[in-house]
């Protein structure tokens, strides 16, 4: 079975799977293969692009990483759904996992929720801003969209802010949201670094992903009105399912 989309790779100075990787990524943008959509399978995209399986592997291999497909062992490559159900953010915007998923009409729910207690070590002290050996509560969660993880998030902070009671039942994922709905807090603004990291075995349990697939770490903490650091953040983002925009003024 041959897939007329498909074209031969013309002569670039460009490395073979880069070639491949840009001609695919152009198809996938321009609609010839619809989010869900499952792509031929590789030995057809081999021989339909002209290139060996080896350098079409890796040319897939980078997109998965990009979160533009994803491959599943035995069934094939499918495009991921990529801006449909994409969480998008203005990093401008306080607004917490839930508020994003509430404007898009987007369910989430919540798996793996794990609730601790920790004595806090010279460096979590600097970082929140306490005393070592201060006892903090830390909340440990994966993040669903339509059954599929998106995130994990690690929140930690003081137990007399956020105690082990506050998670109940109706927890819905946001520590954000707990803290907002204590009426002795004023939380003002939040301090947010943004970068790129590989899974490691952990993440890749958790997010079921490929050990090394590219994830979004945004780490963070959060101040009250008087500069006092409340909590702080550690969320790992599967690039498929967010994109953050940085509006500069």
């Amino acid at each position: 079975m041959t897939d007329d989309t498909v074209q031969p790779l013309k002569n670039s100075r460009l490395p073979l799977s880069s070639q491949a990787q840009q001609y695919l990524r152009t198809l996938i943008d321009g609609g010839s293969y619809q989010p869900g959509g499952q792509l031929p399978s590789e030995n057809e995209l081999a021989t339909q692009l002209g290139i060996s399986r080896p350098t079409l592997r890796e040319a897939l291999r980078n997109l998965e990483q990009q979160g533009i497909i994803v491959r599943k062992h035995g069934v094939g490559t499918f495009v991921t759904h990529g801006g449909e159900g994409r969480l998008d953010s203005g990093l401008e915007r306080l607004e917490s996992i839930g508020q994003l998923a509430a404007h898009q009409g987007l369910r989430l729910s919540v798996d793996a929720l794990k609730v601790g207690q920790e004595t806090a070590d010279r460096d979590m002290a600097d970082t929140l801003q306490v005393a070592p050996g201060t006892l903090l509560t830390s909340v440990a969660r994966v993040i669903l969209a339509d059954a599929a993880p998106i995130a994990y998030l690690f929140d930690i902070a003081p137990a007399h802010l956020l105690a082990p009671t506050d998670v109940t039942d109706t927890f819905n994922g946001s520590v954000l949201d707990l803290l907002r709905h204590k009426a002795t807090l004023h939380i003002t603004q939040a301090v947010a670094n943004i970068v790129a990291v590989n899974a490691d075995a952990y993440l890749s349990r958790k997010l079921c992903v490929k050990p090394r697939q590219a994830l979004l770490l945004l780490e963070e903490t959060l101040h009250d009105d008087k500069g006092q650091v409340l909590e702080f953040s550690r969320n790992y983002f599967h690039p498929s399912f967010f994109r953050f925009r940085v509006v500069r003024r």
